[in-house]
C-alpha cells in the first residue's frame, strides 16, 4: 500500500496538463535537485487552468550536445468525454524548440516548461504550443 502510494503521488504532479514521460520524470527531479520545482509547478499549475481537454507529452533529447525539447499536443478524440488510455487521443501538433549553444538538455527543458507556464495563455510560446494549429 505504501509503495502505491509513493507511485501515485509522483504520477499526480503533473496530472492536470501533462501526459507522463520519462523525460517529464527527470525534468521534475533537475528541478528538485536545483531547488526550482516550486516554479516548475507554478507554471504547471498556471498553464493547467487552461484548455483542460488538451494534454502535453514533453521529450528531451540533444544533437552533438545541443538540446531539444518537443512538445507533443493530443485533444481527444470525437466521442470520447474523458480520456483514459492513450488510444483515446489524437495527436493534433508537434512543436519542437532547439537550443542554440551547449548546454544540459534537462537545464534547457526545464526553462522551456517554467516559460510555457508563466503569463499563461498570454504568452507567444503557450499560444504556439497550446492553441495553435
Amino acid at each position: 500500500m505504501i509503495t502505491t502510494n509513493i507511485t501515485n503521488s509522483s504520477a499526480v504532479t503533473f496530472q492536470a496538463r501533462y501526459l507522463n514521460s520519462e523525460s517529464l520524470k527527470k525534468i521534475a527531479e533537475y528541478a528538485i535537485e536545483k531547488n526550482k520545482f516550486d516554479k516548475l509547478n507554478q507554471a504547471r499549475k498556471n498553464t493547467a487552468k487552461y484548455y483542460i481537454q488538451t494534454k502535453l507529452r514533453v521529450d528531451v533529447g540533444d544533437v552533438d550536445g545541443y538540446p531539444y525539447v518537443t512538445f507533443a499536443r493530443y485533444n481527444p478524440k470525437s466521442g470520447v468525454v474523458v480520456p483514459k488510455v492513450m488510444d483515446d487521443l489524437k495527436l493534433e501538433k508537434v512543436t519542437i524548440y532547439k537550443s542554440d549553444k551547449k548546454m544540459n538538455p534537462l537545464k534547457f527543458a526545464l526553462e522551456k516548461l517554467i516559460k510555457l507556464g508563466n503569463n499563461a495563455p498570454e504568452n507567444n510560446m503557450f499560444k504556439n504550443v497550446v492553441i495553435k494549429r
